[in-house]
């Protein structure tokens, strides 16, 4: 009788357990949840409610036996749960005062340990200066003036965009722009380089003017929070760049003429690639940046093995995913505008075949087009060649630009993918003498002097054969990647884990957030609305401001993991914040109709 009893009792509590746990799990999943009532504490009242209706129903001692272990799986899962990787829950606050001290920044220790030299101050100056200098140089379309100390892969992104811009007729000014903070938020090692994160809390007047639409237009003054990466090499001989226009090299003046290749024309050194001083390889907004930090140290344990085994001589990750993200860009530029010729050089035999039959017939413009994380996530190999698999996600908006300067929108709103793109180089390759991307010849460091041209003027090594430098064998979609991500690579990270970059909430929040800035207009009920949103989720509602300015300028997009279980479930929480207000606006009504017929 004794043991039935307690069969019974035992039971109870795995029924309780599993009830409560279930409860939890939910909330994680679909947004609500103890945390996630407006009015604060709906979630705590219901556990004492339960912990009363145990006292009354269960016998001592074994009442508080089970009230002991439901307390303590409550606050292990909503310890958990505000643990999970959530890129808005990082989101940083806006302020010098919400920013830590530089001595306290990830890796900053080890750094300076090995750089006592190393100041601080110079360097953040530096970091102004780049950061002042290539607003200027954006607002006027020409970036020679900054080329020196920025990468070939943020080059060509500031690159393709103007091109683009021309094809809108489009003018993107830049003024009233103040810097509020700097700061350093982390230091890494990479190969033979030294990476460092800065934060940016900075101010601008942004005004988009397109001369063939009204509706391309944007004009937004915003506090915003960026985070720009700088490499250098780790026996740099420590220039300056920054605040001189002359070689560091041999002292020639710099000419600037030629803008896609930073090499004195003088000496034939190439200023830009961190072994005179700090350059800039990577320009982050504030939401990419914390999503990446969630799912870091899988990314970053793969990449650390690949760089053991299969970078094939490589000294730097962020180089490699410099050299992608140049690739990537003008792959989709050249597609864009029907000019694959221009990349053959750096996409092998087989791949230009299949860009043939992807190129459009009318020219389209991008209103946008980000890079948001381009990240190595893969290796593997083939008899004669190393492979590396590196995802680039992107945000975007295509202009079919028609006769008549018409123009008709190909995607409604900005939207964004993610792809791999698939380098090859030859096992035996050895390190190459130039850079397909840095326009010099791998085989021989002669100068690439027609874009066109399969091989070099000089030594007649044909370039697209990855025999000393990577080339492009092929771009995947996620669903493509996942099919051999298992079967064909030595190292790998899953899909999934790019999923994981954004917690299903973020996905959510970020799309309402687009839902709410369709019409342009941000009043009192939206912001409450939101507000509310943010505080279901568990976010703090200082991240609403920059999000709906991020949606208005049009640098939010749209985002949707690849699960297709939760994409429905993001569409359903976009749908309920549009009728939040009883009143589903026709702007709002077309947006999410266009993401039900994209995404779903």
């Amino acid at each position: 009788m004794k043991r039935n009893k307690l069969t019974k009792i035992s039971l109870l509590i795995f029924i309780l357990l599993l009830t409560v746990g279930v409860g939890l799990l939910f909330a994680r999943a679909g947004g609500g949840g103890s945390r996630s009532s407006s009015s604060g504490g709906g979630g705590d009242l219901g556990i004492i409610y339960l912990v009363i209706y145990l006292i009354r129903i269960i016998p001592f001692p074994f009442n508080f036996i089970v009230i002991g272990l439901i307390v303590f799986f409550y606050f292990a899962a909503n310890r958990k749960a505000k643990n999970d990787g959530s890129a808005f829950r990082a989101f940083p606050e806006q302020g010098a005062e919400s920013q830590g001290a530089t001595g306290t920044a990830r890796g900053y220790a080890s750094f300076k340990g090995n750089n006592p030299e190393f100041d601080e101050s110079e360097f953040l100056e530096k970091v102004k200066t780049a950061f002042l200098g290539i607003q200027t140089a954006w607002t006027e379309k020409t970036i020679s003036n900054a080329r020196r100390y920025i990468s070939d892969g943020v080059y060509q992104r500031f690159k393709t965009q103007i091109e683009m811009m021309e094809l809108l007729k489009q003018t993107n000014k830049i003024s009233n722009i103040k810097i509020y903070n700097t700061w350093i938020d982390k230091v890494e090692k990479d190969g033979d380089y030294d990476i460092i994160h800065v934060g940016i809390n900075a101010y601008a007047d942004d005004i988009f003017k397109s001369e063939l639409a009204r509706s391309l237009n944007t004009d937004v003054s915003e506090e915003f929070i960026e985070y720009w990466s700088f490499i250098r090499k780790t026996n740099s001989k420590n220039k300056d760049l920054y605040g001189t226009v002359e070689c560091p090299n041999c002292k020639a003046p710099l000419d600037g003429k030629n803008s896609d290749v930073v090499k004195c024309t003088f000496c034939g050194t190439l200023l830009n690639n961190g072994d005179y001083d700090w350059i800039l390889s990577e320009i982050t907004q504030a939401n990419d940046y914390a999503a990446s930090r969630t799912s870091r140290k899988k990314l970053d344990h793969v990449a650390s093995e690949i760089s053991k085994n299969a970078l094939a001589g490589e000294s730097s990750v962020q180089l490699l995913e410099d050299k992608a993200s140049n690739a990537y860009l003008q792959i989709i530029a050249a597609l864009a505008l029907g000019t694959t010729d221009k990349v053959r050089r750096f996409v092998s035999e087989g791949f230009s075949i299949k860009l043939e039959s992807l190129k459009s017939s009318d020219p389209i413009a991008y209103n946008r087009l980000f890079l948001n994380d381009v990240t190595l996530i893969g290796a593997g190999k083939t008899e004669a060649d190393t492979l590396l698999y590196i995802s680039i996600r992107s945000s975007f908006q295509r202009i079919k630009v028609l006769e008549k300067n018409r123009i008709s929108r190909i995607d409604p709103f900005v939207v964004s993918k993610t792809e791999v793109l698939v380098f090859k180089k030859a096992i035996n390759g050895g390190k190459p003498k130039g850079s397909l991307y840095a326009g010099s010849c791998p085989a021989c460091g002669g100068a690439v002097e027609d874009e066109f041209a399969e091989k070099c003027h000089y030594c007649g090594t044909p370039y697209n054969r990855g025999e000393k430098d990577w080339v492009v064998e092929d771009i995947l979609s996620m669903e493509e990647y996942a099919q051999i991500s298992s079967k064909q690579m030595t190292n790998s990270v899953k899909g999934s884990v790019i999923d994981g970059l954004y917690d299903i909430k973020d996905y959510a929040l970020n799309n309402i957030m687009m839902i709410i800035a369709a019409d342009g207009v941000f009043d009192e009920k939206e912001k409450q609305m939101a507000s509310a949103v943010a505080k279901k989720f568990g976010y703090k509602t200082s991240i609403i401001d920059p999000l709906f300015k991020q949606a208005a300028s049009g640098r939010l997009s749209i985002k949707m993991p690849e699960d297709k279980k939760k994409r429905g479930k993001i569409y359903n929480l976009m749908l309920k914040a549009a009728m939040a207000d009883n009143n589903l606006s026709s702007e709002e009504k077309t947006l999410l109709d266009e993401v039900k017929r994209v995404y779903l």
